[in-house]
C-alpha cells in the first residue's frame, strides 16, 4: 500500500488585500490590519487611501463547518502520547485571515491556535449561557505555564498543506485559488502529552484583543499575546473543543516491534473428539476417531478419514425415512434417502463422519438460537405470498368441486336437453313471468284493445343452431377457474399456474460471526495457545465450512416447513460463512448451491475455489490500539525485497476477516500456502502491517529541536515533524517455517 500523493507545505497563506497588509502607522489602530490603496473617482485620482481591515478583536466565534478533521477524533481512547494533536480547517487562509500583521522572514503568527490541556483540578471548561460561548479556565493548583504553548513560536504551529504534485507552470497560489479541494489549513499543538491522561483540546485566540472580544471584556490598546510564558492563571474563550485520552505510551512502532512472527503452536485449530453420549461404541482394539478440526487450522495439518467401523455404525442410523434415528444432511439436495457406508462422496463425508455431523449440529444450534429472527426474515422475503397461496388453494378446491358438478349436470345430458325448455315448463322460470300479472299489462294487452287491433302479423323467428360441445367445453372448471385466477395473478395463465407459489429465501449474512458468538472454541480451537503479541499463519478448513452451511440449510428448512412456509424444494438458504464486508472480497459465496455439488466430490472440494485459503491471525495490543492498521500481502521480488506495489497484481488484500474476543483478529487471503511461500508462485508473498497512509500525522522528531536553525519556517517545521506511515513486512515462508 503506497502513498501516491505528494504533500507540499506552505508556512502561511493569504488572498486578496490581505497580501498587502503593512505595519500600522503611529496614528493607526494596531489592533486591525492596514492596507494602502489607490482610489479613483470619475477618472480622477484620489491618491492613496488607508484602509483598515477586520482584526482578531472582531471575532467571537467560528463556523463549525470550517473544522474538517481532528487528530485524534473526539472521544478517542489510547491516543499515542508521542504524537501532536492537530485540527484541519477548510479554508487554507483562515488561520491568518484576522492576523493584523504582515509576515516577517516568511513567518506569520496565526490569530488562533490549538491547545491541549490535561484534565486536572484547577482546569475547567464551562459554557457561558448568556453569550452561548465556551470558556477555558486554568487556575491553581493547575499551572498554565505547563499546559499552554509558548506564543512567541505560534508561527511554527500553523501551516497549509497542498495535496498532489504541481503541474508544469502551476504555482501554489494558483492551487489555492482554483483547486480548494486540494488544500487544507492545519493547526498543531506542540504541548508534550502524558501517558494515560485525559485532555481538553481547544481552539483559542492568540492575541489579547481576541481573548478580550471572546470574553466580552474591554479591548486592550495593543496586539499583545493572549497569555505569556509567565502566566499561571489563564482564562480563554474557546472557538471549538473536544476531548480525548492518551494511552500507555506505546507508539505504533513500539507495538509492531513487540509482535513475534511464529508458526501456530501445536494444538491450535484442533481438539480431541469424544464419542461419549453419541450412542456409538468402538469395538475392542478399534482405531480411535481422529481429532476434530475447527474452521481455522494449522497449515498442513492434513485430514484423516474416520475409521471404517464408525461409518458402518452410522450408515444404518442415518436417513430420511420414519425409522431413521439421525437426519441425512443434504439428502434432499442430493436426491437421496440414505447413504451407504462405502459411499465416497460429500454426502458420506458429511453424514458418516461424526466430526462433520457435529459441525452440522453446531449449525443447527445456531439456527435454533436465532430461529425467530431467521423465520421473520424469510417471511419478509416471501412478501405477499400467503394470500396468493390462499387463492391458489381455493381455486384448486373450486376446480375439484365444480368438475364433479360439470360432469354430473352437463356432460351427461343430450344436446337438445341443454338448448330447449320443456313445453310445460313452470311459468315462474320465464323472464316475463312477473310482468304479465300486473294490471297495467292486462289493460294494454286486451284482445280487442288498440294495440291488438294495430298489431302486424309476426315475422318468423329462428334460432341459430348452438355449438353445444364448444359451450360445454368452455364451461369446464379447469378452464373457468384458471381464467378467474389469471385475472388476479400476473403471469399465472393456462397450464402454467402452480398449485402453490414457493420461495427460496437467501441469507447473505456471514455465519462465522454467529459461530464465534455462540461457540468460539469451534471456530479456532486452541486459540488460547497463541501467545500475546503474536502473528501466526493459519488456513481455512473447507470441510468445516461446507458442513456448517449444509447444517444451517437443513435445520432452517425443517423449521420453515414446520411453520408452513412455502419453501422451494432443494433450496440452499446459506452460502456465506466468512465475513467479506469491509474487506477486499467480491461477495462470492463460499459454496455453490448444495444441489449443484457433484455427488462424487469429497466435502473439501465442493467449496468455491476448491482449496484452503491462507489466514493471518494477530493477537496483541497493536490492532486494539490501532484498529485501522492496514494488513495486506504484497508479491515478493525476492525473499528479501517486495515487488513494486504500483504494478497491477502485486498487492493482495484480505478477502474476509473477523475477530475472536477483544485481542485476536484474523485476515483471510485468496492465497494458498504454496503460493504464499513461493513453492508454486515464484518468490512468494510478503505480509504487511502498515499505518493508514491516508491521513497526515505529526509528532516530535526522533532527535533535535524542530524549531532549530536560522530561517526556519512553519513549512519546514511541518516537514520535520511529519510522521510517515510505518510498515513491517515478513515473508510468508519465514512466518510458516521459523520462529
Amino acid at each position: 500500500m503506497t502513498v501516491s500523493s505528494t504533500y507540499h507545505f506552505l508556512p502561511w497563506a493569504r488572498e486578496g488585500l490581505a497580501n498587502r497588509l503593512r505595519a500600522p502607522k503611529p496614528d493607526e489602530d494596531p489592533r486591525r490590519g492596514h492596507v494602502t490603496v489607490t482610489a479613483t473617482l470619475n477618472e480622477h485620482s484620489l491618491g492613496e487611501i488607508a484602509v483598515a481591515m477586520l482584526g482578531p478583536g472582531d471575532v467571537t466565534g467560528l463556523a463549525p463547518h470550517q473544522v474538517l478533521r481532528t487528530d485524534p477524533p473526539p472521544g478517542t481512547l489510547g491516543f499515542e502520547p508521542d504524537h501532536y494533536p492537530t485540527l484541519d480547517l477548510d479554508s487554507p487562509t483562515l488561520p491568518w485571515l484576522f492576523t493584523p500583521l504582515p509576515p516577517a522572514a516568511d513567518r506569520l503568527p496565526p490569530w488562533l491556535c490549538l491547545v491541549a490541556v490535561r484534565q486536572q483540578p484547577g482546569v475547567r471548561l464551562r459554557t457561558d449561557g448568556l453569550r452561548n460561548t465556551t470558556v477555558l479556565e486554568i487556575g491553581a493548583p493547575a499551572d498554565a505555564r505547563l499546559e499552554l504553548p509558548d506564543l512567541t513560536h505560534s508561527w511554527a504551529w500553523a501551516h497549509v498543506q497542498l495535496v498532489g504534485a504541481l503541474a508544469p507552470g502551476e504555482s501554489a497560489a494558483q492551487v489555492l485559488r482554483q483547486a480548494p479541494e486540494r488544500t487544507v489549513a492545519r493547526l498543531v499543538c506542540p504541548t508534550p502529552l502524558r501517558p494515560d491522561a485525559r485532555y481538553h483540546a481547544c481552539l483559542v485566540p492568540t492575541f489579547a484583543v481576541g481573548r478580550a472580544a471572546g470574553l466580552n471584556l474591554p479591548l486592550p490598546d495593543d496586539t499583545g499575546p493572549a497569555w505569556t510564558s509567565t502566566d499561571q492563571d489563564v482564562t480563554l474563550p474557546v472557538y471549538h473543543h473536544w476531548e480525548f485520552s492518551t494511552g500507555a505510551g506505546h507508539s505504533f512502532a513500539d507495538l509492531v516491534r513487540a509482535l513475534r512472527f511464529r508458526p501456530a503452536p501445536e494444538g491450535v485449530g484442533r481438539r480431541p473428539f469424544d464419542l461419549a453420549g453419541s450412542g456409538l461404541t468402538a469395538p475392542a482394539g478399534a482405531t480411535p476417531l481422529p481429532a476434530f478440526d475447527g474452521a481455522l487450522v494449522r497449515p498442513g495439518s492434513g485430514h484423516t478419514d474416520p475409521p471404517a467401523w464408525v461409518r458402518q455404525a452410522l450408515a444404518p442410523l442415518v436417513g430420511t425415512g420414519p425409522g431413521s434415528a439421525a437426519p441425512l444432511y443434504g439428502g434432499e439436495h442430493a436426491g437421496r434417502r440414505s447413504v451407504p457406508a462405502g459411499d465416497a462422496g460429500w454426502l458420506a463425508d458429511l453424514n458418516l463422519d461424526p466430526r462433520y455431523r457435529g459441525v452440522a449440529g453446531l449449525a443447527a444450534a445456531v439456527v435454533r438460537d436465532r430461529q425467530e429472527d431467521l423465520v421473520a426474515a424469510a417471511w419478509q422475503q416471501a412478501g405477499d405470498v400467503r394470500p396468493v397461496n390462499k387463492l391458489l388453494a381455493a381455486s384448486d378446491l373450486a376446480n375439484t368441486v365444480n368438475s364433479t358438478l360439470h360432469a354430473r349436470r352437463l356432460t351427461g345430458l343430450p344436446a337438445e336437453g341443454l338448448t330447449l325448455t320443456q313445453l310445460a315448463a313452470p311459468l315462474g322460470l320465464t323472464a316475463g313471468a312477473g310482468v304479465v300479472t300486473t294490471t297495467a299489462y292486462r289493460r294494454v294487452s286486451r284482445r280487442r284493445g288498440p294495440i291488438a287491433r294495430r298489431a302486424a302479423p309476426p315475422a318468423p323467428v329462428t334460432v341459430a343452431p348452438a355449438d353445444v360441445a364448444a359451450l360445454t367445453s368452455a364451461l369446464e372448471p379447469a378452464r373457468t377457474v384458471k381464467q378467474r385466477v389469471a385475472s388476479r395473478l400476473t403471469g399465472a395463465t393456462g397450464t402454467d399456474q402452480p398449485d402453490r407459489v414457493r420461495v427460496a429465501p437467501a441469507f447473505p449474512t456471514p455465519m462465522a460471526g454467529e459461530l464465534a458468538r455462540l461457540a468460539p472454541q469451534f471456530l479456532l480451537p486452541g486459540a488460547d495457545r497463541i501467545p500475546p503479541d503474536s502473528v501466526v499463519a493459519l488456513e481455512t478448513n473447507p470441510r468445516f465450512v461446507a458442513a456448517f452451511l449444509a447444517g444451517l440449510t437443513a435445520e432452517l428448512a425443517s423449521e420453515l416447513r414446520w411453520r408452513d412456509f412455502p419453501l422451494a424444494d432443494r433450496a440452499t438458504l446459506f452460502q456465506h460463512f466468512w465475513d467479506q464486508r469491509g474487506q477486499g472480497g467480491d461477495g462470492t459465496p463460499d459454496v455453490p448451491p448444495i444441489d449443484q455439488w457433484p455427488a462424487d466430490r469429497r466435502l473439501d472440494k465442493v467449496v468455491t475455489g476448491d482449496a484452503a485459503r491462507l489466514v493471518l491471525a494477530v493477537r496483541g495490543e497493536l490492532l486494539r490500539r490501532h484498529p485501522r492498521t492496514a494488513v495486506y500481502a504484497v508479491r515478493a521480488a525476492s525473499r528479501t525485497a517486495p515487488a513494486d506495489e504500483t504494478v497491477a497484481g502485486t498487492v493482495a488484500y484480505p478477502i474476509f476477516g473477523g475477530a475472536l474476543g477483544t485481542d485476536l483478529r484474523y485476515f483471510g487471503f485468496d492465497l494458498t500456502q504454496d503460493q504464499a511461500t513461493g513453492r508454486t508462485d515464484g518468490p512468494g508473498w510478503f505480509f504487511v502491517f502498515a499505518e493508514q497512509p491516508t491521513e497526515t500525522r505529526f509528532g516530535p522528531p526522533p532527535t533535535g529541536d524542530p524549531l532549530a536553525g536560522a530561517g526556519v519556517t512553519a513549512a519546514e517545521v511541518a516537514r520535520r515533524t511529519l510522521r510517515l506511515p510505518l510498515r513491517v513486512l515478513i515473508h510468508a515462508a519465514d512466518l510458516l517455517t521459523a520462529d
